[in-house]
């Protein structure tokens, strides 16, 4: 019995081999491509994932690794996630330090399935952070800004059109109407922020996640954490906060979507402000919510600050 036993313990680690064999050299054949035969381009959050669509259209089968509204500091990676990215001729990633932090997550990812990623944010005039710890590092937000959405257009154009030269002219006339629609946006809302006081142009947020937003509208910048750590929110940020603001009669702050309002609760009790708005910085939304694809994200956030500034 017992050698029964041993021949099919044989058989079985033989044919999970060949298996093993086989998918590896299957998923390695398709050439990064999809059985409609398009590129496969994967992305380390649903923001770039979202630019991909608009510039790769219908040549492009995009997945963001990162889910809608999840974490991305300690995202764990589904089945589905890793096939994607084994199977992709491009991962693209911010840089700027953001798949560096929490569990390391991404870095795993790439080298469980043999992939390097493309950084999206080269020629990004970066912001750099100035909290103890990581100070001098960049700012990884820069997506939140609507001019720095421009360079991660280009960025992202070039690397396609460089994989499937076939359609470079398709993916750079979309990539043009799409910087051009940024370029609009940002026309409409720079006049906009252009005409408020010197007063109101003020943007306090709990997370220094909009900060390439403020640069491109010459707004000043508050906020209770720099980036996201284990220790947002404590005492001694909020007080360092309420300290800042003191005499700048502050009318109206913003908190984050996905993120808990007591710590900006706890500043405006202190300051007499009131939150005009939950601003979308990390993700888009699904298809039925309120900002869908990278421009909607873009002039919602526009439009909530100019509002809550504008009171």
């Amino acid at each position: 019995m017992k050698k029964v036993i041993s021949l099919v313990l044989v058989i079985l680690v033989a044919v999970g081999a060949g298996l093993g064999i086989y998918f590896s050299n299957s998923n390695h054949s398709n050439n990064g491509r999809d059985d409609k035969n398009r590129l496969n381009v994967v992305s380390s959050f649903s923001i770039i994932n979202s630019i991909v669509q608009e510039v790769g259209g219908k040549y492009v089968n995009a997945h963001s690794i990162t889910a809608i509204g999840a974490d991305q500091h300690d995202y764990e990676p589904t089945p589905t996630d890793v096939s994607r990215t084994q199977n992709a001729a491009i991962v693209f990633s911010n840089g700027l330090n953001l798949e560096k932090g929490g569990s390391g997550w991404f870095d795993k990812l790439m080298k469980s399935t043999n992939q390097k990623s493309v950084d999206v944010t080269s020629e990004i005039k970066t912001i750099k952070l100035t909290t103890k710890g990581v100070a001098g590092l960049d700012n990884p937000h820069a997506w939140n800004g609507i001019l720095e959405g421009i360079q991660y257009t280009k960025n992202i154009e070039k690397v396609l059109s460089k994989k499937d030269p076939k359609h470079e002219a398709y993916y750079r006339n979309r990539a043009k109407a799409f910087e051009n629609k940024l370029q609009a946006l940002f026309e409409k809302w720079n006049e906009k922020f252009s005409s408020l006081p010197a007063d109101k142009k003020i943007l306090v947020t709990q997370e220094a996640a909009m900060t390439y937003f403020a640069r491109d509208f010459n707004l000043q910048t508050y906020f209770i954490w720099e980036i996201d750590t284990e220790s947002n929110g404590t005492p001694a940020q909020i007080k360092t906060l309420v300290d800042n603001l003191k005499g700048k009669n502050i009318t109206s702050v913003f908190t984050e979507q996905g993120e808990s309002t007591k710590p900006m609760q706890s500043v405006i009790k202190q300051i007499g402000a009131k939150i005009s708005g939950e601003l979308w910085t990390d993700s888009v939304s699904k298809k039925d919510g309120v900002v869908p694809t990278y421009y909607d994200l873009l002039n919602y956030n526009a439009k909530t600050i100019y509002e809550g500034l504008s009171k």
